[in-house]
């Protein structure tokens, strides 16, 4: 079966950070023992930046690390990074805080922003970068998309006095954006924050137990959060918050309850993930008019984490009918869908949708469609082969695109 739709908004991104990563290596499609080898091949004499590690599929033992040339990991998720023995006096020469602080977990989840300071540092951001990424993801069914994590202000004018900016919409952390003169500050639409892990680095904020390893790790204690959302409702600007477990969900309506009964306003509020919430917050959630932004390709978390996750979390992962059905939440109204670039593109994410795991998780495709929203900018449409069989969809075509008035 085939189907067209329009050329798509992707609600939540880091296009800034996969256009500085283009240049580096991507492992994420090669099998282990590939991408071992290829890891082993690299260079000597300078730190290559890999993209794209599964550490589910390809773990990373101190005597492998021990033996590898200079390489600094990234996490498929984004969080979490190793970084070999040998490539240790680069890291230490450009960042030397992130060097130093590579092993301690709970630092890197709790300094997401400023890692991603470093990657794109160390990966490298041009004009070129940035339009050949966004470019590329027009074929795939993508014309514009949310950004969320803008990882530096030189970043920001990159992206901004690009002709794709008004196919983007930014998003920075709370530190860059008190940094941010007034204009830079009218360009973005709200700041955000991260208050847990992720399910790829053992991290997130779930109430376990895990399989093996793992712990649920907060960037901020409570008041420290409630402290950042009453000085960010003075902003007249919108809030976002990463939350993937039920831990973290929790503690992020509870600040945003009393902040708001406080006085503290934001143009929107939205909750980024928030992959096990259950029936009582998501109710929550709607009487505060918090806008729900999820990713329907992270369905497949219930197929690729059985080493980490219990039955239960499998089956409580993006609860997307309980949250449309009995809750009432709305796609593209309150409820917005995007790909964290994990992978870009809209096949995935629809294959997931269509074809998940659990019939919890099953959107309809329009349902898919609307969570995503037309794109910005740039008109079009995207031909979608939909195999019953095989419960895949693929991407077979793009009508010619022309960039919107």
């Amino acid at each position: 079966m085939t189907t067209t739709i329009p050329l798509l908004h992707d609600n939540h991104n880091h296009v800034s950070l996969y256009a500085a990563f283009s240049s580096c290596i991507d492992i994420s499609r090669s099998a282990p023992d590939a991408a071992l080898a290829l890891l082993r091949g690299l260079p000597e004499d300078r730190l290559s930046v890999v993209r794209g590690w599964k550490s589910f599929e390809l773990p990373m033992t101190s005597e492998e690390l021990s033996s590898l040339p200079p390489i600094i990991l990234i996490n498929f998720s984004l969080h979490g990074f190793v970084v070999s023995d040998s490539g240790v006096p680069f890291l230490e020469t450009t960042v030397p805080e992130v060097a130093s602080m590579r092993n301690d977990q709970a630092w890197c989840e709790a300094n997401v922003p400023p890692i991603f300071a470093a990657y794109c540092g160390l990966a490298g951001l041009d004009a070129k970068k940035l339009g050949e990424y966004i470019d590329r993801m027009l074929p795939l069914g993508i014309g514009s998309s949310d950004e969320m994590t803008v990882p530096t202000i030189q970043a920001l004018d990159v992206c901004s006095s690009s002709p794709y900016d008004k196919r983007l919409n930014y998003w920075v952390a709370p530190a860059l954006y008190e940094k941010m003169d007034i204009a830079r500050r009218g360009l973005v639409s709200g700041i955000k924050l991260f208050l847990d892990g992720a399910v790829g680095s053992r991290s997130a904020a779930i109430e376990g137990p895990w399989i093996g390893p793992g712990k649920a790790m907060f960037t901020y204690a409570d008041d420290v959060l409630l402290a950042i959302l009453r000085r960010a409702g003075a902003y007249g600007t919108g809030l976002s918050a990463h939350a993937i477990g039920e831990l973290a969900i929790e503690q992020a309506l509870s600040a945003i309850e009393v902040a708001v009964r406080e006085g503290a306003r934001f143009r929107t509020i939205r909750l980024e993930h928030v992959q096990y919430i259950d029936v009582n917050q998501a109710r929550r959630a709607k009487d505060l008019g918090i806008v729900l932004s999820m990713q329907p390709n992270f369905t497949s978390d219930s197929i690729d984490y059985t080493d980490r996750l219990t039955e239960s979390y499998l089956k409580r992962n993006n609860p997307f009918r309980m949250l449309i059905d009995e809750v009432g939440f709305e796609p593209g109204r309150d409820m917005l869908f995007g790909s964290d670039g994990m992978p870009d593109g809209i096949a995935y994410a629809a294959t997931q949708a269509l074809f998940p795991a659990y019939p919890s998780q099953r959107l309809s495709l329009d349902e898919l469609v609307a969570g995503y929203g037309t794109a910005k900018g740039v008109s079009g449409t995207v031909t979608l082969d939909i195999d019953d069989t095989e419960r895949r969809v693929s991407v077979s075509g793009t009508s010619p695109v022309r960039l919107a008035p």
